[in-house]
């Protein structure tokens, strides 16, 4: 049969073939846009907004942005470098159990990092009193990594794994007052609460009893935290907002107190003639009232370091996913099998699909679809909070120990309201850049995307506590209606299809990688932001450090292990490990292969990378199968170690191929063994 060769398609018969087609495959890019614009009453509602002076903002009563809080560029970049900038951790009581060798180590930075989608990226989340930041392994993936420091005293050595005793006393968040106990610092108001015993916010170790939400996205909610401490009005019963602050400015306050930075930090940043010019920039009425009364407190204080923090959180968006290019029109940056997902994101599950959209709807993905925006950010609250029948965080195991009590549940979105129809929820988040989230939900039970999609399909609580409370959403556990069994009831192909379009077409890697091109900016400090010398001459006049923050500390952390983790210096293992020939061989004129064995023989592991320095060779000898040559010209070979590590008597074997001139002498040379990532 002839199809016309030659000649054009009528136009009926080619609709008709067009048609057939978008059956075949689904719905056509066209197709899928106007289906989620009615889903959602409008797909602008999904649009991220191309500049951050269009992203929400605090209103005055008559509607316009609150000067004080608008969104400048001067205010995003000094928000940025304080995140980042160990310098403000300076609350260090030891009268509380602080340890003064730890201060000035970790920023907020240390538990949200661009690598782990704005989170920590490990089920225990350290601050202040841990060390590491994260390694990447042999294929390019990072490798989170952050661990309470060895010196720590041993105050409770309280197993939650197997072989793993965590040191620490108290969560963060935990206070233990002469007459009650409670946590006044996520909220809940005491009567008349005695004398403070013990705090979680100022003992050796910062740690927190959830895993740590993402900050991506904190703009488009009302409440942040996820009980939604941050936002709550002063008046409720777990409220604590005494300036009656927008939600990302709460929790930018709440934060400071949380951990270690309230009251001391600005005394740090006064000192420094970088901030000082940064906080000009960004506060120019505050700089003018200061000179005016020779007090540079009025410049520099907690509040403009929450405004500009705040500023800066706001700005943390993805612009350029799959997802937002198809959004705008580009009907190929969605694959088909993403659109496929897509469908089912946006489908109700008695219809066939998934319902997501029904909680995650708005730019971010992270509120209700019919939650009327204010200021962009959304009108509902409660709505907003859901229980899923899951099990507490594993550092909930300190707060059984503290109180005394076998009992005790992190109670959700209870501890801030006090309502027992609260019990267990949690705040919905954003789905953006899953696929480094690493671990999911607030007790981190999770570890990858197609496991929260099968948690949902099977609608079955993982705790016992948390279903039982009444509170159980029925949006988990009965979506397709009372009636019907549990669950989506998606197969397998669908449930693979929804998972690609959750980790791949909402992900932008220019939050991660700097892309000069890209609208989304970097979340971690970039190198445009931290080359002083080309782009900011006027803070390296002042003594900027290229690749450092302001004050002169190194990015995020400032711990022996973070530091070797960034390539900022090296441990020299060459006394530690034992370096044992195993063979020599000539392979050809002019090359030689060496066969080593390193061991370690000490009972203490040796972390990161390997980095094997041939000693003494010249520059007429070349190593094959090296990584490179150090800053002295010597070519080094880079070892990858298993899970970042080689433990006590654990061994690996290496070979170095060398090159050389056929007339040259029999090789003889050196070797030295670091530890850390990066050119040494």
């Amino acid at each position: 049969m002839k199809l016309w060769q030659g000649q054009r398609v009528p136009a009926l018969l080619m609709a008709f073939l067009s048609c057939g087609i978008a059956a075949a495959q689904g719905d056509s890019p066209v197709q899928l846009r106007r289906f989620i614009d009615e889903q959602v009453g409008g797909i602008s509602k999904l649009r991220v907004p191309d500049n951050d002076a269009d992203l929400p903002q605090p209103k005055l009563p008559g509607g316009s942005v609150d000067p004080k809080f608008q969104n400048t560029e001067a205010k995003r970049y000094l928000g940025k470098m304080l995140f980042f900038d160990p310098v403000r951790t300076a609350r260090i009581l030891p009268e509380f159990g602080g340890l003064p060798g730890v201060r000035q180590t970790a920023s907020c930075g240390s538990c949200h990092m661009g690598e782990a989608a704005g989170k920590a990226g490990t089920l225990l989340n350290f601050a202040v009193g841990g060390e590491g930041r994260g390694y990447t392994d042999e294929s390019g993936n990072f490798i989170a990594r952050r661990r309470p420091r060895a010196e720590l005293p041993k105050l409770r050595a309280l197993p939650l794994f197997p072989g793993d005793a965590l040191v620490d006393e108290l969560p963060t968040l935990t206070d233990v007052y002469e007459q009650a106990v409670g946590s006044p610092a996520r909220g809940r108001k005491l009567p008349s609460p005695g004398q403070l015993l013990r705090t979680g916010r100022l003992d050796a170790l910062d740690s927190v009893g959830r895993n740590s939400p993402s900050v991506i996205g904190a703009a488009f909610n009302n409440r942040l935290l996820l009980g939604g401490f941050a936002g709550e009005p002063d008046s409720a019963p777990g409220g604590l907002n005494p300036f009656d602050f927008t939600a990302v400015e709460s929790v930018a306050l709440l934060l400071l107190d949380a951990h270690r930075m309230l009251d001391f930090q600005s005394a740090e940043l006064q000192r420094l003639p970088t901030y000082r010019k940064l906080f000009r920039d960004a506060f120019p009425e505050e700089a003018a009232q200061a000179d005016a009364a020779g007090d540079l407190n009025m410049l520099i204080n907690d509040v403009t370091v929450l405004r500009a923090t705040a500023t800066f959180l706001r700005s943390a968006v993805t612009r350029n996913t799959p997802w937002d290019r198809f959004l705008s029109g580009e009907n190929g940056a969605m694959t088909e099998r993403q659109r496929r997902g897509a469908k089912l994101f946006f489908t109700a599950a008695n219809q066939g699909g998934a319902g997501c959209y029904s909680c995650h709807s708005g730019p971010m993905l992270n509120k209700q679809v019919n939650d009327p925006d204010v200021a962009g950010a959304g009108k509902f609250v409660e709505e907003n909070f859901h229980n899923l029948g899951l099990g507490d965080h594993p550092l909930q195991a300190l707060n059984i120990a503290a109180r005394k009590d076998a009992n005790f549940r992190d109670d959700g979105r209870r501890e801030i309201t006090g309502l027992d129809s609260d019990a267990f929820k949690f705040r919905t988040l954003t789905l953006r850049q899953l696929k480094d989230g690493k671990f999911f939900f607030h007790n981190g039970s999770f570890t990858n995307v197609r496991d929260v999609v099968n948690y949902f399909n099977r609608g079955i609580p993982q705790d016992a506590g948390a279903a039982g409370a009444g509170t159980l959403s029925a949006r988990f556990t009965n979506p397709r209606g009372s009636g019907m069994p549990a669950g989506l009831g998606l197969s397998e192909a669908q449930v693979d299809e929804l998972t690609d379009f959750l980790e791949n077409a909402l992900y932008d890697p220019a939050l991660v990688q700097y892309d000069p091109y890209s609208s989304t900016r970097t979340l971690e400090p970039n190198e445009q932001d931290l080359m002083y010398s080309k782009y900011r001459p006027d803070l390296a006049a002042l003594g900027a450090r290229d690749g450092r923050m302001p004050s002169g500390l190194p990015r995020s952390n400032d711990d022996a292990l973070s530091r070797r983790d960034m390539g900022l210096e090296f441990l020299d293992v060459t006394n530690v490990v034992t370096v044992t020939p195993v063979e020599s061989n000539r392979v050809g004129a002019g090359r030689q292969e060496d066969v080593y064995r390193i061991t370690n023989n000490t009972a203490a592991p040796v972390d990161t990378h390997l980095l094997l320095i041939v000693r003494g060779v010249g520059d007429q000898v070349q190593l094959e199968n090296g990584s490179g040559r150090t800053g002295s010209r010597e070519p080094y070979q880079r070892l990858f170690l298993p899970d970042g590590v080689l433990m006590p008597g654990q061994s690996i074997t290496t070979r170095l191929l060398f090159r050389q001139q056929p007339q040259l002498p029999s090789l003889s040379y050196g070797l030295t063994v670091l530890s850390g990532q990066g050119t040494p």
